[in-house]
């Protein structure tokens, strides 16, 4: 059985998704503290609260699979305070360095399609492994949502690409709102805007006249997977039928959590959980993957 060691493991979506397919995952590192806490909860492994750019693990302290996905926020398009330079978009490099440290027999790494050249090329040139980049839609992986994302898969005796599984059904937001036992985390609106929702109509993103650092507003058809989800708190993802941001109970249900694995801390805390996991189901499929790559057994795929 592959052992899996997540960093930047977040609420843990990408260990779920992997312990879901088989992994046993040692731990997860992260700088957030409520967030592992999440993580430990549900993926029942331990949570090494450290900083990646000042963390520096031996080649005896890893198995066989590294995962990681660093903060995206420097290279999303949707933030208009972004900095492909700064201090935070550099973790890409840390995260290269420590694969280079301890030999993993593979890796993931998983960020917006909007990555930076640089990190981008830093991820493809790792030694010794042959990095395969993929360009990704969650809704084509299980996921309620199309999100997109850019997945690398490095190997060190073969190329792995990640292509999306026959037999997954293209779910819906009626889809995800209708596994809701609870709905819970609403997000509270003035009048003012309230009525201003009353006016958007638009199932694609459009742009708004509030000050924020993130842009954007649009309603959610309930025929269709959602756009990717960020957090409720600074995005306006509105509500198929109510002029109401979504709550917290369907942003974790649109991202393909199963309904009991509920964030830990404050609301605003579990919003930016949510919002930064990799989808659970995604995660899974490119488990698969790998699974069936370092095992030369295609077979264990179910490709369209």
């Amino acid at each position: 059985m592959m052992r899996v060691d997540d960093l930047f493991c977040g609420m843990g979506g990408t260990s779920l998704g992997f312990k879901q397919a088989g992994f046993t995952i040692d731990h997860g590192v992260d700088f957030n503290r409520t967030a592992l806490d999440t993580y430990t909860k549900y993926i029942e492994a331990p949570g090494l609260l450290e900083d990646i750019s000042t963390y520096y693990p031996g080649k005896g302290d890893y198995d066989a699979v590294v995962l990681g996905g660093s903060p995206c926020q420097d290279f999303s398009i949707s933030n208009k305070k972004r900095n492909i330079y700064s201090k935070r978009s550099q973790l890409v490099l840390d995260y290269c360095r420590i694969i280079k440290a301890v030999q993993p027999e593979a890796f993931l790494f998983e960020n917006v399609i909007h990555l930076s050249k640089w990190a981008t090329a830093a991820l493809k040139e790792i030694p010794g492994y042959k990095v395969t980049m993929n360009i990704v839609k969650a809704s084509d992986y299980g996921v309620p949502q199309a999100r997109q994302r850019k997945i690398f898969i490095g190997a060190k005796k073969r190329h792995i690409a990640l292509k999306p599984p026959l037999g997954e059904k293209n779910r819906t937001v009626q889809d995800a709102f209708n596994e809701i036992t609870d709905n819970w985390g609403y997000v509270k609106h003035r009048p003012e805007t309230i009525e201003m929702f009353s006016k958007i109509h638009s199932t694609k993103w459009t742009r708004g006249e509030w000050e924020s650092e993130y842009q954007g507003i649009i309603r959610l058809a309930w025929d269709q997977p959602s756009g990717g989800i960020g957090n409720v708190k600074k995005f306006r993802i509105l509500h198929p039928d109510e002029d109401r941001s979504i709550t917290l109970a369907e942003a974790l249900s649109l991202q393909g959590f199963p309904q009991w694995y509920i964030p830990e801390g404050t609301d605003t805390a579990k919003a930016q959980q949510i919002a930064d996991a990799v989808p659970p189901r995604l995660a899974y499929h490119a488990a698969r993957a790998i699974t069936a790559g370092l095992n030369g057994d295609r077979s264990l795929l179910n490709y369209s």
